[in-house]
């Protein structure tokens, strides 16, 4: 087509393409559903109506939060596939998955209204609900997301489109979706406000407890220091520390939650044999709480055998965000009391070089658990030894996390690699035993 007529036609096509461009889900490789207006009206061709599902995981912003993007995108991923695997088997032949938009995890299904002789209802619309939610539930718990410590529930919301010939369509459509996602977020707000609930009871009872492991040399496995995690009630999301945290700053209270692992930790090693080195974690934000100087830490620590320079502060690389010249006048000025630095799972972003440089880290951890397969795997064993260079520059002690197996001690020690910590040298337990003459 040439000509005025064939110049608007190719200008027409290629601004449609743009925008169906502009609609896909790179995660999923699905499209928005507002792409899908004509689609969807077909959907209602014999029967003026249509069915809306809204699917998603139950505690998205949590797992996110919690394991990060790149595994919320994986679970996306997997529901997407699933989901255009049921139409024709528990949806309708004809249905229509689509995301509720670009980078979500948030799915729209259209399921055709039926025959005039046998139309969708809103009661059979929520069947379909029930099944797609059991369905997912099974396929997630079989898969990586069933060891998440998050559990990955699967909230549908069911809504009836309706073809009302004078309000607009489009319009019809969007209440729709708004009305399915109401009734699938409702469940999951009630969850969330009663785990934010349970942050604020677990601070005001103190109910929070520390275990250990130890950090050793992976030559002799002589125990060099230890690592303390704080653990919530047993039984419950919380129980996790990194759930229990990601819910704490959501809450505004990561903070007074720092603050109580420490002083919990540190109560548990009164009248211990205390480590060589202890290895407290903290957030980022928390590097700056003036608390690290009170006089009242100070006592604690004396009660416990300890000295400042006896304790390693220990952050997520992934926290320290932007210029790393803004964190090293807090490092130094808590080097200056004479606290440690330790950098943990180093590598996992492309900042690593810069941060080493700028903050020089006493310790570097490392999480073996990224590099399974050490033993064989040569690529692995290249980056690894990267690291310990990037260790030996900074003059900084490389840690390994996670070692499971001799083969990866082995391994580690090959490539340079001194200290480990993982369940091949002991799990998460007490702290040491007594000092000789303190009580049970």
């Amino acid at each position: 087509m040439t000509g005025p007529r064939g110049d608007e036609f190719h200008r027409l096509r290629t601004a449609y393409l743009r925008l169906k461009a502009a609609l896909r889900d790179r995660a999923t490789g699905l499209f928005a559903y507002p792409l899908f207006f004509d689609q969807v009206r077909a959907l209602t061709h014999e029967t003026g109506l249509a069915g809306v599902l809204w699917v998603v995981p139950g505690e998205r912003r949590l797992l996110e939060s919690v394991y990060g993007w790149e595994t919320t995108d994986a679970l996306a991923r997997e529901i997407a596939d699933r989901l255009q695997e049921m139409v024709g088997e528990v949806l309708p032949e004809g249905s229509l998955v689509t995301t509720a938009g670009v980078f979500t995890d948030a799915f729209v299904v259209f399921v055709p209204g039926g025959r005039e002789t046998d139309p969708l209802d809103a009661a059979r619309l929520a069947e379909l609900g029930h099944a797609v939610a059991r369905d997912l539930e099974v396929l997630l718990a079989a898969g990586e997301a069933g060891r998440l410590a998050v559990p990955a529930r699967v909230r549908v919301g069911a809504a009836m489109l309706v073809d009302q010939p004078f309000q607009r369509f489009e319009r019809q459509v969007h209440r729709a979706v708004e009305e399915a996602r109401d009734l699938a977020e409702r469940p999951a707000e009630t969850e969330r406000l009663a785990w934010l609930a349970e942050v604020h009871r677990l601070l005001r009872e103190g109910d929070l407890h520390p275990v250990f492991q130890p950090v050793v040399d992976l030559a002799s496995g002589e125990a060099r220091g230890l690592e303390a995690y704080a653990r919530g009630p047993d039984g419950s999301v919380l129980r996790l520390p990194r759930v229990l945290f990601a819910l704490g700053r959501e809450a505004g209270l990561a903070g007074d939650l720092d603050r109580l692992a420490r002083r919990r930790t540190l109560e548990a090693l009164a009248g211990r044999e205390p480590p060589e080195l202890l290895f407290l974690n903290t957030s980022a934000e928390n590097l700056a709480d003036p608390d690290w100087e009170s006089r009242e830490t100070r006592e604690t620590l004396e009660r416990a055998g300890l000295e400042p320079s006896r304790v390693v502060l220990e952050v997520a690389e992934g926290e320290l965000s932007g210029d790393p010249e803004t964190w090293r006048e807090t490092v130094a000025r808590l080097r200056a009391v004479g606290y440690r630095f330790s950098l943990d799972d180093v590598g996992s972003s492309p900042r690593s070089i810069a941060l080493v440089e700028r903050l020089r880290p006493d310790f570097l951890k490392f999480d073996l658990g990224l590099a399974r397969g050490l033993a064989g795997n040569q690529l692995q064993r290249e980056l690894l030894r990267s690291l310990v260079r990037l260790a030996e520059r900074a003059e900084a002690r490389l840690v390994a996390e996670r070692v499971e197996s001799e083969e990866e001690r082995d391994a580690l020690l090959d490539c340079g690699a001194r200290w480990g910590q993982g369940y091949l040298f002991a799990p998460e337990g007490p702290p040491g035993p007594r000092r000789p003459g303190e009580g049970a």
